[in-house]
C-alpha cells in the first residue's frame, strides 16, 4: 500500500527575497511569484469546488465541467493550465467566493457558478476535445475566457440558458431566440493579434441558423482523465508583532537628508506556503489607493480558511440538482452583430519571438471585483494600446539589469483598458486611472495615457503592486489595524499601513524607472524633467518607508523588506541631480504635505502620540502641483509657475494676493508657507511647515 504524499514547504530562496526586498525582481524571481500564486490559486479553486455542490442550478453541474476541465488538461496541459491562472479566472474565483460568504453582489449565483462551465468549454477548445455543456448567456453571448466572446444572432435578451458543443477545436451554441425559437451558430474560436486587420473576426464562421425546434446534442461519455495538481501544504505563522511605537509627526524637509540606514533582521525566507484563503466578509470590500496621478487600486489579504494541505484530485463528486430556470436578471445592452468577437492580442516582440499579451475588453471578471459586460474598444483605439505599448515595451526593454523599475514586459497577464481615451488625452507623466488586484497577477487595468513614457511608468508601478501583492499571499509582512491615519504624499487622503506598504513598493520601482531615465537623458530638458521625478519618488518613498519602520508593526519578513527599501532609497538619495530639478522636487513635496494637512489634519485638536485627528469637514481634493511642477515654466505667471521657476519672492506676492479674498484657502495657503520657508529659513519657518493647519480657523469657523 503506498504511503500518503507528504506536503512539502514552499520556501523562497534568500536571494529571491533580497532581490524583491531590494524593490526589483529578476525573470527567476517573478517566476517564484508564480509558482506560489499557481499553488494559492489551485487550493482557491478547490475550496470553491468543494462549495459549489449545493447551489441549485439550471445549468450542468460543476462535476461535469470539471470533468471537461480534466479531460483537456490531459491532452494540453500547457494552455489549460494558464487559462486556469488568468488574472479574469483569479477574479472569479476570488468574486465567487465572496458571493458565496454574502459579502459580494452580482447576477443570479447560478450563473456566476456557471462561469466555470465557460472555462471548460474554451479549455475544450484550446485541447480539441468534446464537450456537451448548458451554459448561461448574456443577451445571446457566451465569454470564453482566453479567447472571446460567442454571440447568438437573434438571441433572447437578458439571462438565458444556452447549450454549447465543442469538436476539433470548434464551438456549436444553441439557445431560445428572440421570437420563440431557437437560434444556434458554429464558430472556430480564435484571438486576434494587434494592429487589426481590416476584417475584425478572426474566424470562420461554419454555420448559423434560427430553426424552431432546438437540435439534438449528442452527450459525450466515456472516461475522464484524472488531473493531480501538487499543492505545498500551508504552514502559517503567527505574525511576530513588535509594540506599535509612537506615531512620529515628520514635516517634509526643505532639503533632502538621508535617513540612517535602519538595522536589517535576516530575512525569515523559509516562507509558509501561499494562503488558500476563501476571501471573508470582514475583508472582502476593496481598498482603493489613488496614488499620485496613478490610480491603484489594491485588496487586502482575505481572513483564512485553508482546506486540506494536499491535494490529489480537484473533481468534486457533484451532481447538483437542476431546478426551473430563475427568471433572468436584466442584462447589458447587446453586442453587435457579429457572431465572434476574438480577444485582440498586444504583441510583444522579443529575441525568441512575439509574445501575445491579451487587450482584455471581454471577460466578465477582467475588473477588480464585480463582473461587467463587455465593452468592446473600437479598431482604431485598440491599434492605439499596440502603437503605445510598442513604445512603452521599447523604452523598458532598455539594458540595464533587474533592479527597481526594470521588469519583462512578457510577465504582464493582461492589460484591461479603462474606457476610450479621450481626443485629447492628459499631459504626459499623467495617467487618468490604473488599478490592480492581488487576486488577479499581473492583470492591470488602464486608461491609455497620451505618451509611452507614461504608459511604462504605469506598468512599472502595477507590476510592483502585482509582486508585493504576491508576496503577501505568502508572508505575514505587517500588522495592521486598517486604521486610516497616516500621510501618503501620493495621496490626498490618509491611508492605512497596508496602503502604505503598497505605495512605498509601487513608487520605489517608478523611483527607478525614472532613476533609468535620468541617466538615459539625451539632452539637458529630458535630464530636468527625468531628474525631477526622480528627486521626487526617490524622496516621497523614503518618508513612507521611515514611517513603517518607525511604527514597530511589522513582523520580521515585513521589517526586512522595508529594510531593503530603506536601503536602495538611501543609495540614491546620494545620487547627483540637476540642481533647477531637485530644487523644485523638495519643493513640490512640501506643497503636497503642507497642503494634506491643511485640508485633513483639525487645527483644533493637539496631535497625539498615535497621529493627528482630522477634520469633520474634509474632502478629496486635486492635486494639480506634482505634474505641473515636472518642467521649469519658461515665462511665469501664476503664483505656483513662479515658484516652479525658482522666485520664491514674486510667487509670495500673488499667493498673498489670493489669500487677501480668503485667507483659509489651502492651496493658496500651502504655496504661502513653503514660499514663506524658502525666502526665510529657520525655526519659525520649519514649525509652519511642520504643523501648518495652525495657520487656519477651526473647522467650526
Amino acid at each position: 500500500m503506498p504511503s500518503e504524499p507528504r506536503p512539502a514547504p514552499f520556501r523562497m530562496p534568500e536571494r529571491i527575497f533580497a532581490e524583491l526586498a531590494a524593490g526589483g525582481g529578476s525573470p527567476e524571481a517573478v517566476a517564484f511569484l508564480e509558482r506560489a500564486e499557481r499553488a494559492r490559486r489551485l487550493l482557491l479553486l478547490r475550496t470553491l469546488l468543494d462549495r459549489l455542490d449545493t447551489p441549485r442550478t439550471p445549468l450542468s453541474p460543476a462535476g461535469e465541467a470539471w470533468a471537461v476541465l480534466k479531460e483537456a488538461a490531459a491532452v494540453a496541459p500547457g494552455p489549460v493550465d494558464r487559462l486556469l491562472l488568468a488574472p479574469a479566472t483569479g477574479g472569479w474565483i476570488a468574486h465567487l467566493l465572496r458571493r458565496l460568504h454574502g459579502t459580494a453582489s452580482g447576477p443570479p449565483l447560478w450563473a456566476e457558478a456557471g462561469h466555470l462551465c465557460a472555462l471548460a468549454l474554451a479549455a475544450s477548445v484550446r485541447a480539441g476535445t468534446r464537450a456537451d455543456l448548458r451554459v448561461s448567456l448574456a443577451d445571446g453571448g457566451l465569454p470564453l475566457p482566453g479567447l472571446g466572446l460567442a454571440r447568438l444572432p437573434g438571441a433572447e435578451r437578458g439571462l438565458t440558458v444556452g447549450h454549447a458543443r465543442t469538436s476539433g477545436g470548434e464551438l456549436m451554441l444553441s439557445g431560445p431566440g428572440r421570437d420563440g425559437g431557437t437560434v444556434s451558430v458554429t464558430v472556430r474560436p480564435a484571438t486576434q493579434p494587434l494592429p487589426a486587420p481590416a476584417a475584425e473576426a478572426a474566424v470562420s464562421v461554419v454555420e448559423a441558423s434560427v430553426s424552431s425546434a432546438e437540435a439534438s446534442v449528442p452527450v459525450v461519455e466515456g472516461p475522464v482523465s484524472a488531473v493531480a495538481y501538487p499543492v505545498s501544504a500551508v504552514e502559517a505563522p503567527a505574525p511576530a508583532v513588535e509594540a506599535p511605537a509612537p506615531a512620529a509627526e515628520t514635516p517634509a524637509p526643505a532639503a533632502e537628508t538621508p535617513a540612517p540606514a535602519a538595522e536589517t533582521p535576516a530575512p525569515a525566507v523559509e516562507a509558509p506556503a501561499p494562503a488558500a484563503e476563501t476571501p471573508a466578509p470582514a475583508s472582502a470590500a476593496p481598498v482603493p489607493t489613488v496614488e499620485g496621478s496613478v490610480s491603484s487600486v489594491a485588496y487586502p489579504v482575505s481572513a483564512v480558511e485553508a482546506p486540506a494541505a494536499t491535494v490529489e484530485a480537484l473533481a468534486p463528486a457533484v451532481e447538483a440538482p437542476v431546478p426551473a430556470a430563475e427568471t433572468p436578471a436584466p442584462a447589458a445592452e447587446a453586442p453587435g452583430p457579429s457572431t465572434w468577437l476574438p480577444l485582440r492580442t498586444l504583441t510583444h516582440r522579443t529575441p525568441e519571438g512575439p509574445l501575445a499579451i491579451p487587450l482584455e475588453d471581454l471577460d466578465p471578471y477582467r475588473d477588480l471585483d464585480d463582473p461587467l459586460p463587455p465593452a468592446r474598444l473600437d479598431a482604431d483605439e485598440a491599434e492605439a494600446w499596440q502603437r503605445l505599448f510598442e513604445e512603452a515595451v521599447a523604452l523598458l526593454a532598455e539594458p540595464g539589469g533587474d533592479g527597481p523599475g526594470r521588469f519583462d514586459p512578457g510577465a504582464i497577464r493582461a492589460v484591461v483598458p479603462w474606457g476610450r481615451t479621450g481626443t485629447l488625452p492628459p499631459a504626459p507623466p499623467t495617467v487618468l486611472v490604473s488599478a490592480s488586484s492581488g487576486d488577479s497577477f499581473g492583470a492591470m487595468v488602464i486608461a491609455r495615457p497620451s505618451s509611452a513614457v507614461a504608459l511604462a511608468e504605469t506598468l512599472v508601478h502595477e507590476f510592483q503592486h502585482s509582486k508585493l501583492a504576491a508576496l503577501l499571499h505568502l508572508f505575514p509582512l505587517l500588522d495592521d489595524d486598517r486604521e486610516e491615519r497616516y500621510y501618503a504624499p501620493w495621496r490626498p487622503d490618509p491611508r492605512h499601513l497596508t496602503g502604505l506598504l503598497h505605495g512605498a513598493y509601487a513608487f520605489t520601482g517608478v523611483t527607478g524607472f525614472w532613476r533609468d531615465r535620468l541617466a538615459g537623458a539625451r539632452d539637458d530638458r529630458a535630464a530636468d524633467t527625468a531628474g525631477y521625478h526622480f528627486a521626487l519618488r526617490r524622496l516621497q518613498s523614503r518618508l513612507v518607508v521611515r514611517t513603517l519602520l518607525a511604527e514597530g508593526r511589522l513582523t520580521p519578513q515585513g521589517r526586512a523588506l522595508v529594510s531593503g527599501l530603506a536601503r536602495t532609497l538611501d543609495g540614491w538619495l546620494r545620487e547627483p541631480v540637476p540642481y533647477a530639478a531637485l530644487t523644485r522636487a523638495r519643493t513640490a513635496a512640501a506643497l503636497h504635505r503642507t497642503e494634506w494637512r491643511l485640508r485633513n489634519v483639525d487645527p483644533g485638536v493637539e496631535t497625539p502620540s498615535d497621529g493627528p485627528r482630522f477634520r469633520p469637514d474634509r474632502t478629496s481634493w486635486p492635486d494639480v502641483r506634482t505634474h505641473a511642477f515636472a518642467d521649469r515654466p519658461a515665462a511665469p505667471h501664476t503664483a505656483d509657475e513662479h515658484l516652479a521657476a525658482g522666485d520664491a519672492a514674486a510667487a509670495l506676492a500673488r499667493y498673498e494676493g489670493q489669500l487677501a479674498a480668503d485667507p483659509a484657502e489651502p492651496h493658496a495657503l500651502a504655496g504661502w508657507i513653503v514660499a514663506r520657508a524658502v525666502l526665510e529659513p529657520g525655526r519659525a519657518t520649519r514649525r509652519m511647515l511642520a504643523r501648518p493647519e495652525l495657520l487656519q480657523p477651526l473647522p467650526s469657523g
